[in-house]
């Protein structure tokens, strides 16, 4: 077992090999390549060589849109790209392409179009999925939408293959499930208090996102959910304010089926009553782990009755994308964290904790690439 205080090293590149190689040198150029006609010049291009090579960071090339990335950029002074984990390179990455293409200036979202065609291209499926809902109430209903909401993290648009494994192979695919307590945890707590939702992807994922917000809604009629974004794009399909705005739209249009326009209209009633909220906090765009956040947003999650986390990347921030060794306890993983959650998350990155070797073992027997090819899941107590 890992000390508490002898924390693995940050997870950083290997070059020629493993998942972050694979993402420097596969994921990032084809990322760029899609959206290279909405910027200008071979600034972007220059950056991503020059994360490639691992040379010197150009610090200049970065707006610094709040006090956090101006004191961030700072501490970059002298270092080269393969100084940095693979958590801050990323990072970097993305908010680079929003300087260079001059989000904060003029509000350019290169990824806008790829966040649309993934609302359009998600709502069929949507549609047959919550015809079958219509047929669940109370607990039945919320297990199943939580099923949903985890199975739609398969869908990332930062990712070149994308899982398209059976969603029905529950007891094979998710490798820790903790639903049921959880669930039991807020039937203990449903007096009037918040559950807050930490948001991952648009289209399919906040899809089935919101239609779990409506169970939650429905099951706990005194509860309020609070949903958070990004506050500016990132990691392509990253969910924003808008995004929630253009997919309840989408759900109350008249030619969708009966079922998804009563979805649509509950949650705008829901917004309307301040039983819903939608909230950006600039934290969540700023290269933050969890032990760091600003301290009235810790604070706030705390003290809510419920906090879901969906996807990698805020996984990623509990254990601070460490080495971890899988079978660490969580508690040792998340020291410093100030609340507890559950995460949704489909595998697609290395940062892993709590696995049972026996688990790890039978995971690793069916794929070699088992903690970064989008198959396996869990709904694991952080």
């Amino acid at each position: 077992m890992t000390p508490l205080n002898n924390h693995p090293q940050p997870i950083k590149r290997s070059h020629g090999q493993g998942f972050v190689d694979y993402t420097i040198t596969r994921r990032l150029p084809k990322i760029l390549a899609n959206i290279e006609d909405q910027l200008k010049g071979q600034t972007a291009q220059t950056m991503l060589q020059a994360i490639i090579i691992g040379s010197p960071i150009d610090t200049t090339i970065f707006t610094r849109p709040t006090d956090y990335w101006h004191n961030y950029l700072d501490q970059l002074t002298n270092l080269t790209w393969n100084d940095l984990s693979f958590f801050d390179l990323e990072f970097l990455f993305y908010h680079g392409l929003n300087s260079i293409a001059g989000y904060f200036d003029a509000g350019v979202d290169v990824f806008l179009q790829t966040r649309q065609r993934a609302l359009t291209e998600a709502i069929p499926d949507l549609c047959k999925g919550v015809e079958k809902l219509s047929r669940l109430s109370g607990i039945d209903l919320l297990s199943a939408t939580i099923r949903g909401a985890l199975f739609a993290n398969e869908a990332d648009y930062s990712q070149l293959i994308t899982s398209r494994s059976d969603s029905t192979l529950w007891n094979d695919r998710v490798l820790i499930d903790e639903s049921t307590a959880f669930i039991t945890c807020l039937e203990q707590h449903s007096g009037q208090g918040d559950i807050h939702i930490i948001a991952d992807n648009a289209g399919h994922e906040l899809c089935w996102d919101l239609v779990m917000v409506d169970a939650l809604l429905r099951v706990f009629n005194t509860i309020r959910v609070i949903i958070h974004v990004k506050p500016w794009p990132m990691f392509v399909s990253d969910a924003l304010s808008l995004d929630v705005e253009e997919t309840l739209n989408r759900f109350m249009n008249k030619n969708l089926s009966e079922s998804i326009c009563l979805v649509g209209q509950r949650l705008r009633t829901a917004i309307d009553r301040d039983r819903l909220q939608i909230q950006a906090e600039v934290d969540w765009g700023e290269p933050r782990h969890f032990n760091a956040l600003d301290k009235t947003l810790g604070n706030t999650l705390s003290n809510s009755i419920g906090v879901i986390s969906k996807g990698d990347l805020n996984y990623r921030r509990f254990v601070q994308d460490r080495q971890w060794p899988m079978d660490t306890p969580v508690e040792i993983a998340t020291s410093g964290v100030p609340f507890k959650a559950v995460a949704l998350r489909v595998l697609k990155s290395d940062a892993l904790v709590g696995i049972d070797p026996s688990i790890s073992a039978t995971a690793a027997a069916t794929f070699d690439d088992w903690r970064t090819r989008g198959y396996f899941a869990v709904v694991q107590p952080l």
